[in-house]
């Protein structure tokens, strides 16, 4: 398998993390503006929370993992 076709798939992955983490961000800012938030927003809020670290966390470990392979990420 050419090393271009195998970086293909992370490429791919690390452009859907960042579009999803984008999507976090704006949702949780939206919850952030609120005056108050009830008990199933808060829950919602500190779910968006993890999830932003998450994606963080495996858009960190794949650039840095595409980089040592000397393929460089787009976003």
């Amino acid at each position: 398998m050419r090393q271009e076709a195998r970086m293909d798939r992370p490429v791919a992955e690390l452009e859907r993390l960042h579009n999803e983490h984008r999507e976090l961000k704006a949702r949780l800012s939206e919850l952030n503006s609120r005056l108050s938030l009830t008990r199933d927003e808060e829950v919602e809020r500190k779910t968006i929370q993890k999830l932003k670290l998450q994606k963080k966390d495996r858009i960190a470990w794949l650039e840095a993992n595409l980089a040592r392979e000397g393929v460089r990420a787009t976003s």
